[in-house]
């Protein structure tokens, strides 16, 4: 996995390219994937994937991936703005999805992340 996350901006964006590249079945599905792969969160740190950022569609396939792997954060209400996902699962869903994609289809912003992660920097 790389070494620097990426900006919640760019994650919006590539979440967004993903939905418009994919459509939402094939976007589901690479989600489940990457999702059942992942490991328990060593550290529990939660954090809020918003409607603003990554688009009320790509709010709602997550929430019913998140429901269909069983990582669902406990404890924390529903909102229909904004997802609470694990930290550690949303760069590892964020790693994935950037790999899965075309070159091509990647906004220009991403393309130096996808540089940097097939590099390993």
């Amino acid at each position: 996995m790389t070494s620097t996350r990426l900006k919640m901006s760019q994650e919006g964006l590539l979440w967004k390219a993903a939905l418009e590249h994919l459509g939402p079945i094939d976007l589901h599905q690479v989600v489940v994937e990457l999702w059942t792969i992942t490991r328990p969160p060593a550290r529990t740190t939660v954090e809020y994937l918003d409607s603003d950022y990554v688009g009320g569609d790509v709010l709602n396939l997550l929430r019913i991936a998140q429901i269909a792997v069983g990582a669902a954060v406990p404890y924390r209400p529903v909102e229909s703005g904004r997802i609470a996902i694990y930290s550690a699962h949303a760069e590892h869903l964020a790693h994935g999805l950037l790999q899965a994609m075309p070159v091509g289809k990647l906004p220009p912003s991403l393309k130096g992340a996808r540089l940097e992660a097939e590099l390993g920097m």
